[in-house]
């Protein structure tokens, strides 16, 4: 392959594809299902705090672009006019081959071989926000993790006292780092 321009290469190579904006899921699906193709369309996992709790969102890890390895003599076309496709990335007008080695080292991050999944930890020292029970609402910061409990204590200001009080883990969302907690920001 080195003496051979990827265009006229007929062996399957990874490229990057350029997708319209939120369009990554479909795109992935459509050259899946419709041109047979290999595709690896990463995706983050997250938890968020919305007005009923916690819930888990996916979003692109690259947004407007995924990745398909397809002979590109053979299939560019259908590649780049696939649904929700918008082009093949690529330089000086040559398509831009992603090395083989790059995929499977995301890949070694991505569960089910596409979901990157980010848990939010809680250590002492942070801030977190109280999400339902008596205390929701309230912004509190983490003194202890009672992990085998799967609960944390938190001190709370009450009636202008401070008072520590333990909540179940899965009850508070983390806010940020606490100025005085020693860790680093960031």
């Amino acid at each position: 392959m080195e003496n051979t321009p990827v265009i006229e290469s007929t062996d399957p190579l990874w490229f990057c594809l350029r997708t319209q904006p939120k369009h990554e899921k479909l795109a992935a699906q459509f050259l899946r299902v419709h041109a047979g193709l290999e595709v690896f369309s990463p995706v983050i996992r997250f938890q968020r705090a919305t007005m009923s709790g916690k819930k888990w969102f996916e979003e692109a890890l690259f947004p407007c672009y995924i990745f398909a390895r397809f002979p590109y003599r053979t299939h560019y076309r259908m590649a780049a006019s696939a649904m929700g496709v918008t082009k093949i990335v690529g330089f000086g007008g040559q398509p831009s081959v992603v090395e083989h080695a790059v995929i499977a080292e995301l890949r070694e991050f991505a569960r089910d071989n596409e979901t990157i999944e980010i848990a939010p930890s809680i250590e002492p020292g942070d801030e977190v926000t109280v999400l339902d029970g008596p205390f929701k609402g309230l912004r509190a910061v983490v003194t202890r993790v009672l992990p085998a409990k799967e609960r944390v204590a938190v001190l709370l200001e009450l009636l202008g006292t401070q008072r520590e009080v333990e909540v179940t883990a899965q009850r508070v969302i983390p806010g940020k780092v606490h100025p005085l907690s020693g860790r680093a920001l960031g």
